[in-house]
């Protein structure tokens, strides 16, 4: 397995209020401070690739991909959301990248209900099945291009909670589309991270790699916080310090062979983020170094 940051550690696109952003090419300087040598692509990167591609070869970078929100649930979007996908697929290709990280698009609503989703706040049948549909057909013209398609459960979407991810991955072809696991949001979100890797760990793709702070969900679903207000509380912390067992997670990945690329994601800190990232690039490569023994 190897070890990657992506630009949300520094600048979260869901809170960018939150703190100043770090400017680029000032990120991809601090990434490298803190030990990285591969990134994910962020919304304050140029996109002509003649710009950042030899920027991110100055500072020994490789681009990963990208994520983006799809609105493939509904019916009459579907065929645009799906063109949109490919293209920006597409584009992180020309940067190196090789993966496509996608996500339901969400709204205000799941937003507002994060963390307490009930069997009536989900999709209706027809919507599961444009959902699943376009990314079978997404993934597939893809794959085709050399991109991997890799889907992201992610709190504040209609991807959430282990049975919504169960469900989506039930549905949709394997040869077409992987699953991005986010530890930290699926634990968020009430989910098991290691009873769904035992059923689904040969879906991996990708990996997001989170810890949560177990006072701050209980209070954040006490509250009824949205996912934006937790994330201002700061609810993702240090790697090893919440209530996500990475070194377990770790070793179930293990387990199914999984050798692909762990990004780290905090999202929020009230510290410095480079330092951040630093310390958690040094935990996770300890967990690493064990597996290795």
């Amino acid at each position: 397995m190897k070890i990657a940051t992506a630009p949300v550690n520094w600048n979260s696109p869901d809170v960018p209020e939150y703190r100043p952003w770090t400017p680029y090419p000032q990120l991809l300087k601090e990434m490298q401070e803190a030990g990285y040598s591969a990134t994910e692509w962020g919304t304050n990167m140029p996109k002509d690739p003649a710009l950042l591609g030899p920027d991110l070869d100055a500072h020994g970078l490789q681009m990963l991909g990208g994520f983006v929100g799809l609105e493939l649930r509904h019916p009459a979007k579907r065929q645009t959301e799906v063109q949109r996908g490919l293209e920006i697929g597409n584009y992180f290709k020309s940067l190196g990248g090789k993966y496509l990280i996608a996500a339901d698009s969400g709204d205000k609503s799941r937003v507002q209900l994060a963390g307490r989703v009930g069997a009536e706040d989900g999709l209706s049948d027809l919507q599961w099945n444009s959902l699943c549909a376009g990314l079978n057909e997404l993934g597939h013209l893809l794959k085709g291009n050399g991109v991997q398609l890799v889907f992201h459960n992610h709190v504040g979407t209609y991807i959430e909670t282990e049975g919504e991810t169960s469900r989506l991955l039930d549905g949709t072809d394997p040869s077409a589309v992987g699953w991005c696991l986010d530890c930290g949001h699926l634990t968020y979100g009430g989910g098991n991270t290691l009873q769904m890797l035992s059923k689904y760990g040969h879906r991996v793709g990708y990996v997001h790699i989170k810890d949560v702070d177990e006072q701050l969900l209980r209070t954040s679903r006490e509250a009824g916080w949205s996912f934006y207000d937790a994330l201002k509380k700061f609810i993702f912390v240090r790697l090893g310090e919440g209530i996500v067992d990475i070194p377990a997670v770790v070793r179930a990945l293990h387990d199914h062979r999984y050798d692909g690329w762990l990004v780290v994601e905090q999202d929020t800190t009230p510290l410095n983020p480079t330092t951040i990232a630093m310390e958690n690039r040094v935990y996770l490569e300890t967990l690493l170094n064990r597996e290795k023994q």
